[in-house]
């Protein structure tokens, strides 16, 4: 009698240490779980800060400039060093183009940089002033992604052989002379005056502190 007492005793020990050992894993995977989770959670969240576009907001000329530099900055880690645009160039053409960002076509349209298109024309928008063209300005998803368009237009066009020649020249050089690519985009606008528009521009920009 006093043996089966103790058989059920031990029984009864063993029983309950395996529901201990058993439980301990099922917390112990539960505690995995969530600590796996939490861990991609957080990975997705500065993945997302990291590479996700940079936002475009400003109340003042200072404050869309450091807004096109953030954008440029975003932009420039997937493009090799000598395809980048010079960044006087850029914030010259984005703050003439878009009246600092202050135009129709930047409110309604995103884009920060004059960008025309030629097909699909119901996708863009008329000049008030011209709303027969035969062009369109286009519309982008986002400012940055305008600049985006414009960076691509000025690395592959034709149009813009001479400006990519006095880029690869200076940098062969290392000298930086803005100056020069004003009056080598003089065919980015229909304006005879544009490189003398641009250097004005550049002059306000560099006032501002930049």
């Amino acid at each position: 009698m006093g043996q089966r007492k103790l058989g059920k005793r031990i029984q009864d020990k063993l029983l309950n240490n395996l529901t201990n050992i058993a439980g301990g894993k099922v917390n112990n995977l539960k505690h995995y779980v969530l600590y796996t989770i939490t861990a991609l959670l957080w990975a997705f969240i500065i993945l997302f800060v990291v590479f996700s576009e940079p936002a475009f907001g400003y109340a003042n000329n200072k404050e869309f400039i450091e807004s096109v530099n953030k954008c440029a900055d975003y932009l420039e880690k997937n493009i090799k060093k000598e395809d980048r645009i010079p960044r006087k160039l850029l914030l010259a053409q984005a703050a003439l183009e878009s009246n600092y960002g202050r135009s129709r076509y930047a409110k309604e349209g995103n884009n920060l940089m004059g960008i025309y298109q030629f097909k699909n024309l119901h996708t863009g928008m008329a000049p008030r002033d011209n709303p027969n063209a035969s062009f369109r300005v286009a519309k982008f998803k986002s400012k940055c992604h305008s600049i985006s368009y414009y960076m691509n237009l000025l690395n592959t066009k034709d149009s813009y052989v001479s400006f990519r020649n006095e880029r690869l020249l200076q940098s062969k050089l290392r000298v930086n002379d803005v100056n020069r690519y004003f009056h080598l985009l003089y065919n980015y606008s229909t304006n005879p005056e544009y490189p003398q528009l641009l250097i004005r521009t550049y002059k306000e920009i560099k006032d501002l502190g930049f």
